[in-house]
């Protein structure tokens, strides 16, 4: 529908906003979510003023519907609520994709951390693959985008204390299937990740997996060594050899 508007539905779209955001309803809030991200896909920089100013609002909206509590027995308001984890997500890679992070870097740094952390729990502690991937994604991106010398302030960091464990610890967790298809690509999207960052930081990166974090798993110096020569090897190789390294490391 949206790809057919053009710029003047724009001014329509904050009022529109405001009322669709008001209740923790979580229906309407899905329902919400993909307008704003075919939006963001059909205008990209048109929008970043309308949404530096409503990004938080509408973080704050779904963290809120989230957070209301669903009955054990109630299947319907599982899915509904897993499908809006995916709407979020799918929300903040809208931004990140379409070469917006304008609309990032004018949040305050403490609630632009609070997002950053929930990719990072969607990454690792989500049991769905879909949403995994998309988080995956996301990091790459902004690795991609803060990774280098123009970054906010304390990306580095961030990329060591929290991305990095995040694209070892989610392929070592029981839920994560690694026959499973949509499980192949998520773990695909964090190799890839992890790539990205070696792009950014070379042989920094790599002595740091050596010496300072692969330790910490408690695997054999052989196979520390096996997987910091796959990392250099072309992405191909290294997406498949990283299955082949957690099939080992779960046994």
């Amino acid at each position: 529908m949206v790809v057919c508007l053009e710029e003047e539905v724009l001014p329509y779209i904050p009022q529109a906003s405001e009322g669709l955001l008001k209740g923790n309803d979580i229906r309407s809030i899905q329902e919400y979510i993909p307008l704003i991200v075919q939006i963001i896909a059909k205008f990209k920089k048109e929008v970043i003023p309308f949404l530096q100013q409503v990004f938080m609002p509408i973080v704050n909206a779904i963290f809120s519907a989230l957070s209301l509590p669903v009955e054990e027995n109630d299947e319907q308001g599982k899915r509904e609520k897993q499908l809006l984890q995916r709407n979020y997500f799918q929300f903040i890679a809208a931004v990140v994709t379409n070469n917006i992070s304008e609309v990032l870097n004018a949040q305050e740094s403490r609630f632009l951390e609070q997002v950053m952390i929930s990719i990072i729990r969607g990454a690792v502690d989500f049991p769905d693959p879909v949403a995994q991937k998309t988080c995956f994604s996301i990091l790459r991106k902004l690795v991609d985008l803060w990774g280098g010398k123009e970054q906010p302030h304390g990306f580095t960091q961030f990329i060591y204390k929290n991305i990095v464990p995040a694209c070892f610890m989610a392929p070592l967790k029981s839920t994560f299937d690694l026959s499973d298809a949509q499980t192949s690509l998520a773990l695909a999207e964090s190799a890839m990740c992890l790539k990205t960052i070696l792009q950014k930081h070379g042989d920094e990166f790599v002595n740091y997996l050596h010496a300072e974090y692969l330790p910490t798993l408690q695997i054999s110096p052989h196979l520390i060594d096996e997987y910091c020569q796959a990392l250099k090897a072309e992405n191909k190789v290294f997406k498949n050899y990283v299955k082949v390294f957690f099939q080992q490391a779960k046994t």
